[in-house]
């Protein structure tokens, strides 16, 4: 059985769709910098599209009290993967990082 070719317009469209939402994640992460966004509001739950794509070791890595260094050794010490996602985050993992973190 053969495979119906994209169209051109398709990919067009979910090639836009991602722009979009990685222009969402760098906003994000830009009011993660400046301290627009607590570490407790980035780390709660929320229905937060663009937050909820972000890489937790990302998110923690944009406040200048944590930094690349201390973002990851937090994960290995709770043994939290560095390619999870926010939105993937269970609730006992947000407050384990969060005491940590502050």
């Amino acid at each position: 059985m053969a495979k119906t070719p994209i169209g051109l317009e398709t990919r067009e469209m979910s090639i836009a769709r991602v722009r979009e939402l990685r222009q969402k994640m760098n906003i994000v992460l830009d009011q993660i910098k400046d301290g627009s966004r607590s570490k407790s509001a980035v780390l709660q739950r929320t229905e937060e599209y663009a937050l909820g794509y972000l890489y937790v070791v990302k998110a923690l890595e944009c406040f200048s009290d944590v930094g690349k260094i201390r973002a990851r050794q937090t994960l290995d010490e709770l043994k939290i993967s560095h390619k999870l996602k926010l939105r993937d985050l269970a609730d006992d993992e947000r407050v384990l990082i969060l005491g940590r973190i502050q």
